[in-house]
């Protein structure tokens, strides 16, 4: 007959193995959730690397300076548009409102409705006033 210390060690035995049985399945999936971590930050380290090369890209000067030829239509300052002294700068007509910064903008005294529409849209919102038109010569 089998003798109750045996009984209780073989118990014992079988709660260690069904603890490392667990254990081992446990680390296995964190193994695996540690590899799919490691994948997504390989991948978002790539990711940078390209926008940080399409940042230089874009930043460089003589491409900005080019685009700045072709889009733009300035050329050199001319004696007239100088300001000769403080007193010339014409006053503003009513002062800025701080207490309403996303309203509708100053310009030479006259209130400009902000446009409802996205850059690049066709035509202009109604209600709207046109500042300025400019001619794009390639």
């Amino acid at each position: 007959m089998i003798s109750k210390s045996t009984v209780i060690w073989l118990g014992l035995a079988g709660l260690a193995s069904g603890a490392l049985f667990h254990t081992s399945y446990r680390v296995q999936a964190l193994g695996e959730d540690l590899a799919g971590l490691n994948r997504a930050i390989i991948h978002e380290q790539e990711a940078i690397q390209i926008l940080k090369a399409e940042w230089s890209y874009m930043n460089d000067p003589t491409r900005i300076e080019e685009m700045a030829r072709r889009h733009l239509v300035l050329g050199p300052t001319a004696a007239g548009q100088m300001i000769a002294s403080v007193e010339t700068i014409p006053a503003r007509l009513h002062p800025a409102d701080p207490n309403a910064p996303a309203g509708s903008a100053l310009v030479a005294g006259t209130t400009v409705p902000m446009p409802s529409r996205k850059p690049g849209g066709s035509g202009v919102p109604a209600g709207s006033v046109v500042l300025a038109t400019y001619k794009v010569t390639q």
